[in-house]
């Protein structure tokens, strides 16, 4: 280290006038002196204090400092990256003298890294479940390796996210790559910012030839569109066999659906199985992927994983129910049943035979043997509801606030009234007529033939404007329900011309989070005869049905995911539940609570709380989300689903399964995972090797010195000893005075 000095003043005043205000107060401190001063030790003592007062303030105004440059020569990191899990412990080598840590050890005590460590800053991070902070060598050699996993992936990310900005001349990596917990290696051939070298800590084999075959992981989507077909991939890896094939069986629901051949090489290895998976009906579908025991196999524990696919329909879901089928209910069904685009439900109240007076909801169509009770979680399942015909003792209060609610939360609703809907003794008498576009009094319709015609908002309307299909001219109707008074935030979109002026027949309007379209008119199924090419009726119900469905951000503006960070852990090992919140973009986080109940194989409900935590990602980055944590104590497979509670809304997550087998994979003997430590040492520019190959090669790592120029200033005026002297210097004079009775 080397350094310099110089002295500064930073004072802006010029230096001529301070000299000249120093020597005023010595030539005004010297009259003062022979004029009023004793000329005796007192006198020449007053003098002299005085003297050094002013000078010392004369010192302050020029406000001096000292700078020094400093030239330190830095040394770069090298870093060693230590696994202490329990898989380090073993040794899969039959003709290895040491196990793997003990290896691990003897590279930490080679004199090839003690002399990297006196050309640079040697930091070792031990890691199993996570990364621990940074300790010596000589820590090291107190470790020993009983960590319950690996997470060989999570560790380097967040060691370089640790190391950003440093000088790191390079990383040794010390592990086996054991239970890392990824469902594939491919992570390991992402690139890395400094070469990572990796020691080989045993020779890579089998222990013997005797088969162990595993389930490594399950991939595939949780959830998926009933009549599509997706993917199921089972990564199957062991060694031993001999090579010889063996199966590798898919079941859906208990039963078996297909059967694979594969081969594993004897020294081991992975393969990925890929299934067909076919879900022709919504619900929920679980599939097993097995291996059969294979003779003599004695880790038999993890031949068999199960997963969960919850089959969902895409479609745009559309209720329709009608009091007694009518002409207008005929043709809107066949129009919704013949529209690919939406999956329609049709219920009609017909008299129930087993309750005299009573009424009962029959589907229509090829719907049979489906139930309905008008219940708030039947309506939120859909997008749309289509009310028909029927007067207010049809519809209970609970329907009416339900249907309500369902508007209110972003659902649409279709008012496709008749003579019993629009009448004295209807909707008007409900809590309904709080969602209407107008008000109006219970009059009768009107009748004739009366033309009809698009409004100036109407023709402009999202779901007609710039449609060449939709005609401009549109087919008369045969009534008309009269005497509708609009609301302020009501538009018609269709109006009827009659002798009495001009009617709305579609109005629209907002109502909460949800739409309201109501027609004023039950001969609109008249359209459906019109004659020629061109069928306006199936066309206009097309376009209305596409405008009021709304889109997964107007219901699903709330989404809670539920995951866990492995796709299998051992009994005993903690499983860490993570969910994530979905908001809508302008929405503020809130204090929500996240709860989350697991069910066990023997089904125990095991209800947790989880605390709000940022959440890491594997790869990076971070995001906000909820963490619970808890022990299993038995295997199979476990079943979690998170709720929360969002503006009095209970939102479920998809449910989440994940296998627990009954011995830790890290105390499983298996060899090490060398295609995991080649593509690190490749991918990172580094070099993978036995250790006494990999040592004259970090020996002869070039290990750059830098100089590092720091400034380093130093006040010699704004001190604590520079006012306590002049605070002294006044004192002194102050008490001379007194004792003197001098004024």
């Amino acid at each position: 280290m080397t350094q310099t000095a110089e002295w500064i003043f930073e004072h802006t005043t010029p230096d001529a006038l301070l000299w000249l205000g120093l020597l005023a107060s010595f030539a005004w401190m010297a009259f003062a002196a022979w004029r009023y001063l004793p000329k005796n030790l007192t006198g020449w003592l007053l003098i002299g204090l005085r003297g050094i007062f002013l000078f010392l303030l004369f010192w302050i105004l020029l406000l001096p400092g000292k700078k020094r440059n400093i030239t330190e020569i830095a040394k770069s990191r090298f870093i060693v990256l230590l696994d202490t899990s329990a898989s380090m412990g073993q040794s899969a080598d039959p003709d290895a003298t040491r196990t793997r840590w003990e290896a691990a050890q003897a590279i930490l005590n080679e004199s090839g890294l003690k002399r990297i460590a006196s050309r640079s800053l040697v930091e070792v991070y031990p890691f199993a479940v996570d990364l621990t902070p940074p300790i010596t060598l000589e820590q090291a050699r107190a470790l020993t390796p009983d960590g319950t996993s690996s997470h060989l992936n999570l560790g380097l990310h967040r060691l370089f996210d640790r190391l950003r900005g440093q000088d790191v001349a390079g990383v040794l990596l010390l592990t086996d790559a054991i239970d890392t917990r990824e469902k594939k290696d491919t992570w390991s051939e992402a690139s890395w910012p400094v070469p990572i070298y990796v020691a080989e800590l045993e020779k890579p084999g089998l222990p013997d030839d005797k088969p162990d075959m595993r389930i490594d992981t399950v991939d595939t989507p949780q959830r998926a569109v009933v009549g599509w077909d997706t993917t199921l991939t089972a990564t199957v890896a062991g060694q031993g066999g001999k090579g010889e094939a063996f199966s590798v069986v898919l079941y859906k629901n208990g039963k078996e659906q297909e059967k694979i051949a594969v081969k594993i090489p004897p020294e081991g290895g992975s393969r990925d199985v890929q299934f067909k998976l076919t879900h022709p009906e919504v619900g929920s579908e679980q599939y097993r992927v097995t291996i059969p025991v294979l003779p003599d196999e004695a880790q038999t524990n993890d031949n068999e994983m199960v997963v969960m696919v919850e089959v969902l329909d895409a479609k745009n879901r559309v209720l329709f129910l009608e009091n007694e089928p009518r002409f207008e209910s005929k043709f809107l069904s066949r129009a919704l049943f013949q529209n690919k685009d939406i999956t329609p439900l049709a219920f009609f109240q017909i008299p129930d035979k087993r309750s005299p007076g009573a009424k009962t909801w029959v589907p229509y169509g090829d719907r049979q043997g489906l139930s309905f009770d008008l219940t708030v979680d039947q309506l939120q399942l859909n997008k749309i509801i289509i009310l028909g015909d029927f007067d207010a003792e049809a519809l209970s209060p609970e329907h009416c606030r339900a249907i309500l609610e369902f508007v209110e939360k972003g659902g649409s609703l279709i008012l496709l009234g008749g003579q019993k809907f629009w009448g004295n003794s209807g909707i008007a008498k409900t809590e309904l007529s709080k969602a209407l576009p107008f008000t109006r009094t219970g009059a009768p319709p009107i009748e004739g033939k009366f033309t009809v015609a698009w409004t100036a908002e109407g023709r402009s309307h999202p779901a007609f404007a710039n449609d060449k299909e939709i005609p401009e001219e549109l087919p008369p109707v045969l009534s008309v329900f009269t005497g509708a008074t609009l609301s302020g935030a009501a538009l018609t979109l269709v109006e009827a011309r009659t002798e009495q002026g001009a009617h709305p027949i579609l109005v629209s309007r907002v109502y909460g989070q949800g739409k309201v379209l109501a027609v004023l008119t039950d001969s609109l199924w008249r359209w459906n005869m019109q004659t020629g090419d061109i069928k306006p009726y199936p066309k206009f119900w097309r376009q209305i049905i596409q405008w009021m469905s709304p889109s997964a951000s107007d219901l699903d503006r709330y989404h809670l995911e539920l995951f866990t960070d492995a796709g299998t852990i051992s009994v005993g090992d903690p499983a860490i539940l993570q969910s994530r919140l979905v908001i809508p973009p302008e929405e503020t986080r809130k204090s929500w609570k996240v709860a989350c109940e697991v069910t066990t194989p023997s089904d125990r409900t095991i209800p947790l709380a989880m605390a709000g935590k940022t959440i890491q990602a594997a790869a990076g980055g971070e995001f906000p989300g909820y963490v619970a944590e808890f022990t299993p104590t038995e295997p199979g497979t476990y079943r979690a689903v998170a709720t929360v509670e969002v503006d009095g809304k209970k939102i479920t997550s998809a449910p989440c399964l994940f296998s627990v087998r009954s011995t830790s994979q890290e105390t499983i003997l298996k060899p090490i995972n060398e295609r995991v430590l080649k593509n690190i040492a490749r991918a990172s520019g580094g070099a993978y090797g036995r250790p006494e190959t990999l040592g004259p090669i970090l020996e002869n790592l070039n290990i750059r010195e830098r100089s590092e120029r720091k400034l380093e200033y130093h006040s010699l005026w704004q001190t604590p000893f520079m006012v306590l002297l002049l605070i002294t210097l006044l004192t002194i004079e102050w008490v001379i005075r007194k004792l003197r009775n001098m004024v």
